[in-house]
């Protein structure tokens, strides 16, 4: 081999990196000595290691793109199977929506039953509810779920950025795919958005609805007294009779936020033109009333509540949140014919309080 070194001409290979190297002198056979040999086989050793090391590299390089491959196909199909539950989870809910709506109407055309039936729908609205937080947990985890994409996808590309340069075309692919994955799951974001308005709209209906019910309910009630009130007479009415009443609630609430705010205590009531029952006074006589309302707000919840004829609001009395217990006052002169209907409905808050001696009270009379 000593030889075969020494006839090497001035053109020599580099077995180092292959590449072709111009040696101005050549080898001198004299010169090469047993430690120069050893170097060199070093360097032969070397150049061996490297060479390993380098495909080593490759290898991992190619698994790591495999492995990035197999994850990209397996959150497609997981997109593809929530999409498909999140369909049926909606065509569900229009199912009993649907349902909602057929109840409502069956209570409009049963008076009888009405009351079992608005304990129906306040269960179906409960289930409702439920459904609706069942769907924004849905929401919440295809967020996260599209949150640990958008990461794995940024660290994958901090990867792919200490690549060779072929890479590049592969990089460019994933972000295609990946604005595609964004702009589906923005879309199903928004048509949850929309589905959970079209669910609050029918919930409000709904309410609307009921709530008109028991204006109905109440305006039967009050024409009930009015019949009872001319039965009662018959006769012709003494025009100068009188007609006054003071009613009470009897316990506080702090929970009360609809509808009428019946005083249930009477205190006074000559010409019994006031229903404790339903909170509505019935005049027995056409005449001009004074009527009068005082209401406290419970602890720091503000309370605007409207003194009503006939459902229309006349004036209102507010009691305001500034600080607690707050009293809210206010009296309407009112020109009444023989059977007209005034009460006391909420405008705003909730709640209202009393005492042993009576806070929250109504009252009226006849002037002439």
């Amino acid at each position: 081999m000593l030889l075969l070194i020494s006839r090497v001409k001035t053109s020599t290979i580099s077995m180092l990196t292959d590449d072709e190297t111009t040696n101005a002198t050549n080898l001198n056979l004299d010169t090469l000595d047993s430690n120069n040999v050893d170097v060199f086989r070093q360097l032969l050793n070397q150049e061996t290691i490297i060479r390993m090391t380098l495909v080593k590299n490759v290898h991992v390089l190619m698994k790591d793109m495999l492995t990035l491959q197999e994850k990209l196909t397996a959150a497609e199909n997981r997109i593809s199977k929530i999409h498909t539950s999140t369909d049926h989870d909606i065509s569900k809910l229009k199912e009993e929506v649907k349902l909602l709506k057929t109840e409502n109407e069956f209570l409009k055309n049963n008076s009888a039953q009405v009351r079992a039936d608005i304990d129906h729908l306040n269960e179906n609205l409960t289930d409702l509810s439920n459904t609706l937080t069942d769907v924004k947990i849905e929401v919440r985890y295809l967020s996260i779920t599209l949150f640990d994409i958008n990461t794995n996808l940024r660290e994958t590309a901090e990867i792919l950025q200490h690549h060779n340069n072929s890479m590049k075309n592969i990089n460019s692919d994933i972000a295609n795919n990946d604005r595609k994955q964004s702009a589906s799951l923005l879309e199903l974001g928004k048509q949850h958005v929309r589905f959970i308005d079209d669910i609050r709209n029918t919930t409000r209906t709904l309410k609307a609805d009921i709530d008109q019910f028991q204006t109905d309910q109440w305006r039967l009630s009050a024409s009930v007294s009015s019949l009872e009130l001319f039965r009662n007479n018959q006769t012709k009415c003494d025009p100068n009779q009188e007609v006054a009443f003071t009613a009470s609630v009897t316990s506080y609430s702090s929970t009360w936020n609809s509808g009428t705010l019946i005083f249930d205590m009477v205190i006074t009531n000559t010409g019994n033109g006031y229903n404790p029952s339903t909170g509505v006074f019935t005049s027995p006589i056409s005449g001009t009333y004074v009527f009068y309302v005082t209401a406290v707000e419970y602890s720091s919840q503000h309370l605007a509540i409207d003194i009503v004829l006939n459902s229309v609001s006349k004036v209102q009395a507010y009691g305001h949140s500034a600080a607690s217990y707050q009293t809210g006052t206010n009296m309407v002169v009112l020109k009444l014919q023989k059977g007209d209907s005034v009460w006391v409905r909420r405008a705003a808050g909730k709640g209202y309080y009393t005492h042993s001696v009576p806070l929250t009270t109504f009252s009226g009379y006849l002037i002439s």
